[in-house]
Formats: C-alpha cells, structure tokens, sequence
C-alpha cells in the first residue's frame, strides 16, 4: 500500500493523505488504549465520592469520638482517592494532544507515565489505610456494634482484607503497565512512521 501511495506521479499530496489517515488511526487506537484505564478510574472516583457521601449522611450514628474521627479520616481518604484518579487521569489527558510535535508527545508522555505510576503508588498505600477504617465503619453501620476491640476484627481485616488488596492491586497495577506500554509503543510507531513518509 505505501508503494502505491509513493508513486512518482502522487508524492507529495499523497504523503500528506498518508500521514493524516496515520494521524488519524492513532489517535483513534491512542483514545481507545486509554480507555482501558479511563474507565476503571473514573467508576473508582465515583465509588469513592459516593462512599464520602454516604458516610457525610450517616454520621450521626457514630456515637463515639473515636469514630467520628474515623468518619472523618474515611471521608479525606475517599476525597483524596478520588482526586488522586482525577489528576492520574489528566496525566494522561495532557499526552494525548497530538498537535505537538511527536517527540515532544513521547517526552510529554513518558513524564505524564511516570507521575501517573507515582499517583498510583500514593493511590495503594491510601487504599490500604482506608481499608481498616471502612471495616470499622462498616460494622457500626451494618451491625449496629462497634467492634474494635474484637481480636476477629484485626484477624479479619489484616488477613482476609489486606491478601484480597494486595492481588487485586498487583493485579490492576499490571493491567495499567501493560495498557502504557502499549500506548508508548503506538506513539512510537507514529513517529516511525512520521519519518519514514
């Protein structure tokens, strides 16, 4: 197909078709790539926000100081968690303007995946933190008891809770590299691709 397109008699306006139909292509491919983390993100954010929401509108039921400031440790947490996949998003947001020059997109994306790899680290050890005090929330909402000092709760949450988070975050962190690795590698070919015309 490039040899019909390099034909001497339609050189320069074809390459030009070439390039834009390429352009074209992936930023279709680049958008889609994206979404694989887009998505999950944003319906995390959205947990998030209404897990704040929900513990804003029943915290009149924790009846001890204890509690509520763990209500309101839990609700910072979840703000913060949501925030946090807002700006991992716009990381990725910033990249995909593909107006730039090309090696300026794959500077600006390798800087955007580094900071994106980092807010997701920040990310973890939060998830790790919210995961006691929405256990403790938790069974004050759903059972009405404050459990705390129950040595089930400790065996529950460190156990259980903390194995599942740590396979479920390996688990999604290696689905993120795995889609940044192939977006990289579809910038990469965009500008090989670039010079070759």
């Amino acid at each position: 197909m490039k040899g019909v397109w390099n034909t001497p008699g339609n050189s320069a306006p074809q390459q030009k078709l070439t390039t834009e139909i390429i352009e074209q292509m992936t930023k279709k491919k680049y958008h889609s790539t994206i979404k694989r983390i887009t998505y999950p993100e944003i319906i995390g954010s959205m947990i998030c926000l209404a897990a704040a929401v929900f513990i804003a509108i029943n915290f009149y039921r924790l009846d001890t100081f204890f509690l509520q400031a763990i209500g309101v440790f839990s609700i910072l947490l979840l703000l913060i968690l949501a925030l946090i996949s807002f700006l991992s998003l716009r990381q990725l947001t910033v990249t995909g303007n593909f107006d730039n020059p090309y090696t300026a997109t794959l500077q600006t994306f390798a800087s955007g995946k580094m900071t994106f790899y980092k807010l997701q680290k920040v990310n973890v050890v939060l998830c790790y933190l919210l995961l006691v005090t929405v256990i403790i929330l938790f069974s004050k909402f759903f059972g009405g008891n404050d459990i705390t000092g129950s040595k089930y709760f400790w065996t529950f949450s460190f156990s259980i809770g903390y194995i599942f988070l740590l396979f479920f975050t390996k688990y999604v962190t290696k689905q993120y590299k795995n889609t940044l690795k192939q977006t990289e590698e579809l910038l990469q070919d965009l500008q090989l691709n670039k010079e070759q015309l």
